[in-house]
């Protein structure tokens, strides 16, 4: 386990479920974006500091829906035409005040999406099914959708790892036509879902040798409370909305 995550890994859920909460609403519902850019900068300077590689990662996953977003921008420019003009050609007004501000939300609101789907990748599957079930939910539902998230991140590897093979076999998938791409795909599902029922069958096994399903209820003897650390990290989250919404009025 790397060090430099301790402190992502001491969290609780709890904890990042309200950062996220916060985030996500000061995401959505904020018209400017001072708030959120600040609420941005310091998610990932955590991140950056932390695990500078998980940074850069979360980099160039990012930059692969840069063109969208590029686009998307574009259009807010254009048909966002309210508020102040800030810039005109031959007397035709191009860009507007509340145009720039959307384009600027758009990537923003995004960037803190996938700043917090790293942070919350680094959440173990052990802490996550504790947390269901102090929610009281039932074990086997929780180790159902502990297993499904643990699947998710297997079948994206497994889909990258297959079309590297074909990269080296000199196959170009982005140069396909769409014809091809669909039968590509086609191909690329089989031996996809084979590796996912390999993948299943080996988890269920494990969970039988650890004697889950022979009882009809079980629970876990290892109970999940919030530390030292989720009470301070709670009230500094709470201390920040409080001076965000402040200057949030000013706007």
């Amino acid at each position: 386990m790397n060090d430099k995550l301790s402190i992502f890994h001491k969290l609780h859920i709890l904890s990042l479920i309200i950062l996220g909460f916060s985030v996500s609403l000061w995401a959505i519902f904020s018209d400017h974006y001072a708030v959120p850019s600040l609420w941005l900068i310091m998610l990932s300077a955590i991140l950056m500091i932390h695990n500078k590689t998980d940074f850069l990662m979360f980099l160039r996953r990012f930059a692969k829906i840069g063109a969208t977003l590029i686009i998307i921008s574009i259009l807010q420019l254009v048909f966002r035409r309210s508020g102040e003009v800030l810039w005109s050609y031959h007397g035709v007004n191009l860009i507007y005040e509340r145009g720039l501000m959307e384009a600027v939300l758009l990537w923003i609101r995004f960037m803190l999406l996938f700043v917090m789907a790293s942070i919350f990748s680094f959440t173990s599957i052990f802490d996550l099914t504790r947390f269901l079930v102090s929610i009281h939910i039932p074990l086997n539902v929780s180790m159902l959708f502990s297993t499904t998230m643990k699947l998710i991140p297997f079948i994206y590897m497994e889909a990258k790892r297959i079309l590297w093979f074909l990269q080296f076999r000199g196959i170009r998938f982005q140069k396909l036509s769409l014809k091809d791409k669909i039968i590509a795909l086609k191909k690329l599902l089989y031996p996809l879902l084979i590796r996912s029922i390999h993948y299943i069958s080996y988890s269920g096994l494990a969970l039988e040798l650890r004697g889950y399903g022979v009882t009809e209820y079980r629970k876990l003897p290892i109970s999940y409370r919030l530390q030292r650390i989720d009470y301070v990290f709670i009230i500094l989250i709470i201390s920040l909305n409080v001076v965000f919404l402040g200057m949030d009025q000013r706007y």
